[in-house]
């Protein structure tokens, strides 16, 4: 069974981590499952540790070259052995054992690297990410071009495929057929990749179950102590209006266990899970709050002993990060990684710093990274899978998106849809380089750092990190989000377009109960005679009034009883309901489905 030598070659790779033909066996086994993204970050993995067996001043040269020559000792694995036409070789793999170097670095340069290259350029291909399919593509032709024993024609049969793609896009955007004519920093990069509990994760709790239940509670208490965490239904969202039916799925959402009064704070988080992509910008390294004037002689600032870089807030701030995550950081040159960056990519940016702090957490602590408190009871809008059971989500309504252009699941057969955004730079070259930086041995911790985990953690963080600029004064406007957050409690409350607190986030994020509620709008219908003018009017005893063209409902009342659900927003309240949903498609694989949103789109009365 195909899911059964997916489990063995996982299996064997923690036996044989600096394996190239081990890495070459999960990228094509990952491919033909679906995984296209997993296959590309093994197929990449591949071709470093070709670079290792043929460089002797490598890292991990010895170890790739004598898990290579391993492999060929054993005849009949196909990707072990080099193909049919390159020659005298093919016949000794079957009776030569203990090959010497000349004969292994000759296959791993040749036939391996081949493979290797033809996997990862159609892995992206079938990601979307053309720019760097036809970037690897080029390399890869022009690095094998005049190695012996090589058949380039399916490699060349990618580069063809590229460029059909390339003009596909193209002219369904009505730009030019002349795909010679654009630059290739205007190709497409930026695909979408299934977002689902992978089956082989074990580090995906139970959230509805009452011991998460009493861990995610005894943590709630500390921040927020009148209120808890409790199971509720909510919709499942989509977006086909066909499918709108109201059938309601078991998720976590926030319940108030006395009254609350408005104007009152009710839960106060502080995290270390942050990210900030201003290089300059004078921020705790620890909570992201401002700094106060490091000119003034009553600053609490402390700074790193060790590298000086890292500067915090005060003296609690600096002994929390010396026991959570900076030790990994420290004096290791990575200040600049994600900074500085356009606008259009400050939000992307914010996610790949809050990945890089999670791996400092994880080598900090030492645990693996999905077992970190801050992101473990985190629901990342994964899909549903059918091959074990679905936990509920929790910041958001579960997402069933529409299935066009999806793939068969070989674990559960039926489609999957892909939802999470996905690019091979974000996703496989700069984690990579992150872990490097850092010291860690991407081959042997592969089992703590894979592909799979940086897709869980970052749907995690796009289905709850907050944002925010910096500066007291509102600086920075045009240079889009700065600083990013991920708080483990405040994201358990569930959404709503008329939300009954407000948040505030600057070293801690801060609920407080709203003093006001949300009056709704819509249009009268077509036909209807237009209302008074606005100062004319009052409420009816029915609560709703006819303002010219539009329809109102007066506000629900401020304060939140007690065993009432704590609604936070995640967008612009003040925006239309149709800018909402459009806000809703993207972040949460839906329409919004709360009342506001049903009663202004005319879907309830």
């Amino acid at each position: 069974m195909a899911t059964g030598e997916l489990a063995q070659l996982q299996e064997k790779l923690l036996r044989e981590p600096y394996s190239l033909v081990v890495h070459l066996q999960l990228s094509q086994k990952l491919k033909d499952l679906g995984y296209p993204d997993l296959a590309a970050g093994y197929a990449y993995k591949s071709l470093l540790l070709v670079d290792e067996i043929l460089e002797e001043s490598g890292e991990y040269h010895s170890e790739a070259l004598e898990a290579a020559r391993a492999s060929l000792v054993f005849p009949g694995d196909k990707i072990a052995e080099p193909t049919a036409d390159s020659g005298p070789l093919h016949g000794q793999l079957k009776c030569v054992e203990g090959f010497p170097d000349d004969v292994v670095t000759s296959i791993a340069s040749s036939s391996w690297r081949e493979i290797a290259y033809r996997v990862l350029v159609h892995s992206l291909i079938n990601c979307g990410c053309l720019r760097s399919a036809k970037d690897l593509c080029s390399k890869g032709l022009q690095t094998l071009k005049n190695v012996p024993n090589v058949n380039l024609a399916r490699l060349e049969d990618a580069a063809r495929l590229i460029t059909q793609e390339a003009q596909r896009h193209f002219k369904a955007k009505d730009q030019t057929n002349d795909i010679d004519s654009i630059s290739l920093i205007g190709w497409p990069e930026q695909g979408s990749v299934r977002r689902e509990v992978y089956v082989w994760n074990a580090y995906e709790p139970d959230r509805l179950s009452e011991a998460s239940l009493k861990v995610m509670n005894s943590e709630m208490h500390k921040v927020a102590p009148k209120l808890e965490v409790r199971i509720t239904d909510l919709p499942t969202l989509s977006l086909d209006q066909s499918k709108l039916d109201q059938i309601s799925i078991k998720q976590l959402g926030v319940f108030a266990s006395q009254d609350l009064s408005p104007g009152e704070i009710v839960l106060d988080e502080t995290s270390v899970l942050t990210s900030n992509n201003r290089l300059n910008d004078t921020l705790c390294d620890a909570c992201s709050s401002d700094l106060p004037n490091l000119d003034s002689n009553l600053t609490t600032t402390v700074s790193c002993a060790e590298c000086g870089v890292a500067i915090f807030c005060s003296q609690k701030c600096h002994d929390l990060a010396q026991a959570t995550y900076h030790p990994a950081l420290c004096d290791r040159d990575i200040e600049a990684i994600a900074k500085d960056v356009p606008p259009a990519e400050a939000a992307d940016a914010l996610y790949t710093l809050l990945l890089l702090r999670t791996f400092a957490m994880a080598e900090t602590q030492d645990v693996h990274p999905l077992d970190l408190k801050e992101v473990k009871y985190i629901w990342g809008d994964f899909t549903p899978n059918a091959a074990r059971p679905s936990n509920a989500p929790t910041a958001a309504a579960a997402s069933v998106p529409d299935t066009a252009g999806d793939e068969d699941d070989a674990f559960c057969g039926r489609p999957r849809p892909r939802t999470l955004p996905w690019t091979f730079s974000a996703n496989v070259l700069l984690p990579l380089h992150m872990l490097e930086k850092m010291g860690v041995d991407i081959f042997a911790a592969a089992p703590r750092y894979d592909g799979w985990v940086f897709n869980t953690l970052y749907a995690k963080f796009r289905g709850t990190a907050s944002a925010r600029l910096t500066g007291r004064g509102g600086g920075g406007v045009a240079r889009g989000p700065e600083v990013g957050a991920v708080h483990p409690l405040w994201c358990l409350a569930n959404h709503s377009c008329d939300p009954n607190v407000e948040w505030e986030w600057g070293g801690s994020i801060k609920f407080t109960v709203r003093g006001e509620r949300k009056r709704w709008r819509r249009e009268r219908r077509e036909g209807e005679e237009e209302g008074k003018k606005e100062e004319e009017l009052e409420d009816g005893d029915d609560g709703r009034r006819e303002v010219g063209k539009w329809e109102e409902r007066k506000p629900v009342e401020a304060g939140i009883g007690k065993d009432e659900e704590v609604l936070g927003h995640y967008c612009d309240i003040d925006l239309s309901v149709k800018d909402r949903r459009e806000w809703a498609a993207g972040a949460l694989g839906g329409h919004c489905l709360c009342e506001r949103c049903r009663w202004e789109s005319r879907e309830i009365d």
